[in-house]
């Protein structure tokens, strides 16, 4: 008997329900991306912690995860579309390893900057 992935299932759903990517979830989260697949996925368990911080990024209830009344679309046009997308980290750490301490660390600064911006805006969207 195959065991039901009812909370990874209702995560995903909720996800793409609000138009972003596991990345983006992540973020908002503070979880890893690697994470949120697993938990969507059923290869990992959820903590109290981790469904608390993915439903406060959300703007759900927790006791949302457990439902299991909706059929859930197998893939959206959205995350096929994200999956198509070229990885950049791979030539960003290539980079970086070319560049001055003094400049990495500068980039580093900007984007610890950019991704607390971005993780305000989301929680705005998310609010209204």
């Amino acid at each position: 008997m195959e065991k039901k992935n009812v909370v990874g299932s209702n995560i995903r759903k909720f996800r793409l329900k609000a138009g972003i990517t596991q990345e983006e979830l992540a973020l908002m989260s503070e979880l890893s991306q690697g994470y949120i697949n697993q938990l969507e996925s059923g290869k990992r368990n959820y903590t109290q912690k981790s469904l608390g911080l993915i439903a406060n990024a959300l703007s759900i209830p927790i006791i949302e995860f457990f439902r299991e009344d909706e059929e859930i679309p197998l893939v959206s046009e959205k995350e096929s579309t994200y999956l198509k997308k070229k990885s950049y980290k791979k030539e960003f750490i290539q980079i970086l390893n070319g560049l001055p301490e003094h400049i990495v660390e500068h980039y580093l600064t900007l984007l610890k900057l950019e991704k607390e911006v971005l993780m305000k805006n989301k929680r705005n969207i998310l609010q209204k």
